[in-house]
């Protein structure tokens, strides 16, 4: 029913291994990475005429979706067009798509703003939706409680960073009622309840999670069991736990050097330079996610030796996206597979809805050898290869990598909407209309099958119109950077926004 991104990625927060085979790309010593492009355009982009207008619908037939596709009861936004469920995850993006709604003049502010207070009043009503402040994976849509329609019951961290994001974003435009239950939110997250109490390994220790599961999944305050894997790579999802962990309240958090500590595993791809990438997920939102909300674009390189954090190259994690975004461009230009559906135009294989069902494509940089770096402390051994699966692509994919390569994203936007179908109607693309319950891209599409999408997805929605808005002005970034928790966490990783 919804793709849940990370299960896909379990297998990426164990640690140990054997090993693997030799690297085959000799690197630099890690101590003297860099990763950083200080003289390439950064966003906000300035767009033509034609471009514009291609986004903007594209950004409202995604805003209708969240203004639309809602349990009246809560305002929540569904999961899919599908499902009655909510993921919280879903409501993450949602509450941050309404600032950009009320700024493209497609609901008034007042409106708006209502619809965040009713989400935050359903949040913060039904107790049973978290455990220690941090949310179950799936709620209720009518009553903003916990769901037991037959989907896996996991208090779950990712799901819970999007949620805090959307939280953070909506709290600093509208303020008031708002902002004052969102500090309540913020507040009582205690992300120490999802470290794990015997990791495998000792330095894995103190950090977070994937998640808690109850023994009984209908019992509120039961027993249960933190979920024996962590967030120990800096893939996006990573960071975005990692970051909103350091920003919690005191001794309800994680220490700021860990979020240094995420292992950086470095390879390469034709011309592309160093490129820190995650070895048990190649889809591209991998690059995408975490930047939604913290502005990479202009925070420039970090810094882990300054926390005492020896062994980590220093990243501009903007450039390393758009590395990823190009990365996937130039394997669907080459094409190694012949898919119809893969091109120049049509790039970025990503977690969506697929012919079979839940669909997770992947491709990876060569690995480089690390020289100075420790297996598993590090980076972790793991050497997979591209799967392509049938390649099916979704829209929202290079549509989000607009934040880093804004030429290629717009020509594949427009590419998607241009296709036709055997009758020469729209593909992919719907023309935004509520009333027919049409809302621009369709989650995905398979030109070798063939095969379309009957779904609109929430999380695939989300940064669609977030990542076209912060190419555009920037402005979900200026949300989030103002709120004083994040400031607090900049502070803590000595980190500074221009």
């Amino acid at each position: 029913m919804h793709h849940l991104h990370w299960l896909g990625c379990v297998l990426a927060v164990s640690v140990g291994g054997c090993g693997g085979p030799p690297a085959r790309v000799v690197g630099p010593s890690v101590e003297d990475v860099v990763i950083e492009a200080p003289d390439r355009a950064r966003p906000p982009f300035a767009f033509g005429v034609e471009d514009g207008a291609l986004l903007d619908g594209v950004q409202r037939g995604a805003f209708l979706f969240f203004w639309h596709e809602v349990h009246p009861e809560t305002g929540m936004v569904r999961d899919r067009t599908s499902a009655e469920l909510v993921s919280v995850a879903g409501v993450g993006f949602q509450l941050s798509a309404l600032p950009v709604g009320v700024e493209r003049g497609w609901v008034s502010r007042e409106e708006a703003e209502a619809r965040a207070a009713l989400i935050l009043r359903s949040l913060l009503g039904a107790p049973d939706n978290r455990r220690a402040g941090l949310f179950y994976h799936y709620l209720d849509g009518r009553t903003g409680g916990r769901s037991h329609a037959g989907y896996e019951t996991l208090v779950s961290t990712i799901d819970s960073a999007l949620v805090f994001a959307g939280v953070i974003t909506a709290s600093s435009y509208f303020g008031g009622e708002v902002a004052a239950m969102g500090d309540r939110l913020l507040a009582d997250a205690d992300w120490t309840s999802c470290f794990e109490e015997a990791p495998a390994v000792e330095w894995a220790r103190g950090f977070v999670s994937l998640g808690w599961k109850p023994d009984d999944p209908h019992a509120v305050d039961g027993p249960g069991e933190v979920l024996p894997f962590s967030w120990l790579d800096a893939g996006a999802e990573q960071r975005l736990v990692t970051f909103l962990a350091v920003c919690a309240e005191e001794g309800k958090g994680v220490e700021p050097a860990k979020y240094y500590q995420l292992r950086r595993k470095l390879g390469t791809y034709g011309a592309l330079g160093e490129i820190v990438w995650f070895p048990w997920s190649g889809a591209l939102f991998t690059s995408f996610f975490a930047t939604c909300w913290i502005d990479d674009a202009h925070l420039g390189p970090d810094n882990p030796a300054a926390l005492g954090v020896e062994r980590r190259p220093r990243v501009d994690w903007w450039e390393n996206g758009r590395r990823l975004a190009e990365m996937h461009r130039l394997k669907a230009i080459e094409n190694p597979h012949g898919f119809a559906t893969v091109g120049p135009d049509a790039w970025g294989l990503g977690a969506s809805d697929g012919p079979d069902g839940y669909h997770v494509a992947h491709l990876y940089p060569d690995d480089t050898q690390m020289r100075g770096a420790i297996v598993d402390i590090d980076y972790p051994p793991e050497h997979p290869g591209d799967n392509w699966l049938d390649g099916t692509i979704a829209p929202y994919a290079a549509g989000s990598a607009i934040m880093f390569t804004p030429e290629a994203s717009v020509a594949a936007l427009r590419h998607y909407r241009a296709l036709v179908d055997a009758g020469g109607g729209p593909l992919v693309w719907r023309e935004p209309d509520a009333s027919t319950r049409q809302y621009g891209f369709l989650d995905a599409y398979n030109l070798d099958a063939p095969w379309v999408a009957a779904d609109y997805v929430a999380i695939d929605q989300g940064p669609l119109i977030l990542a076209i808005e912060n190419a555009r002005t920037g402005l979900v970034w200026e949300l989030f950077h103002r709120h004083p928790v994040v400031r607090r966490g900049m502070d803590r990783l000595g980190l500074n926004r221009p």
